[in-house]
């Protein structure tokens, strides 16, 4: 009698079968993949739309800098230069932008600055200014070497972005940069700049370059704006 109640109980302390065992750790497996590819993709889509975000967040920065300097541009009369009146534009190349502005307009004693873009050996786009040494009209300015102030505020340009400035004239027409450069004359031809900013903030490279587009146009010239 006793045999027979204990034959039930040993058949059901039967352990894991070796096929039920592979089926089980199979699941496992697979279950282990994909949660691991699911985060993975998230993981890797968060860090695409932050660097996005990122570089987004750069040249919009940058392009917010260069308009407000671009439209506070300014003919000026120089010291030793006579009554006749300096263009605008010092220098107006694809990646090189020099220029005179007044910028801090709300100043009691408002006064004008030159003002360069370029973009440096480590492909950032640096704006250097010189502040004037005179007190009032004509102006004067410190030597090229000899800057106020230099600060990037863009990174990263990519190799091979697109032309930062295009000159446009009166009739929002873009007029050709000589391989010589522009003379003086030429320089007065110019009533607005469109400006493409390339930015990769991201030295990974994990999203795309950010472009940003804009056409400014220069009040103080009394021209009508440049319209993109």
């Amino acid at each position: 009698m006793i045999r027979r109640l204990r034959r039930p109980l040993r058949h059901d302390d039967r352990g894991v079968t070796l096929p039920e065992m592979l089926v089980t750790m199979m699941l496992l497996a697979f279950l282990t993949a994909l949660i691991l590819g699911m985060v993975t993709s998230f993981s890797r889509t968060f860090s695409r739309d932050r660097a996005a975000a990122d570089s987004t967040t750069v040249a919009a920065a940058g392009m917010k800098e260069l308009t407000r300097v671009v439209r506070a541009g300014t003919e000026l009369r120089l010291a030793g230069g006579g009554s006749t009146q300096s263009p605008v534009f010092v220098e107006a190349k694809a990646n090189t932008l020099t220029m005179f502005a007044y910028i801090d307009t709300e100043a009691t004693d408002s006064r004008p600055v030159k003002v360069r873009f370029a973009i440096d050996g480590a492909r950032r786009l640096v704006e250097t200014r010189w502040e004037t040494t005179s007190t009032e009209d004509p102006w004067a300015f410190p030597a090229v070497g000899s800057p106020t102030r230099t600060r990037p505020i863009a990174r990263l340009i990519p190799a091979g972005s697109p032309p930062l400035f295009e000159y446009l004239n009166q009739g929002n027409v873009a007029i050709p940069i000589p391989a010589s450069g522009f003379t003086t004359e030429q320089l007065r031809e110019i009533a607005g700049v469109r400006v493409t900013l390339t930015v990769q903030a991201d030295v990974t490279e994990r999203a795309d370059p950010v472009q940003i587009n804009n056409a400014v146009g220069i009040p103080n010239r009394g021209i009508s704006r440049v319209r993109p």
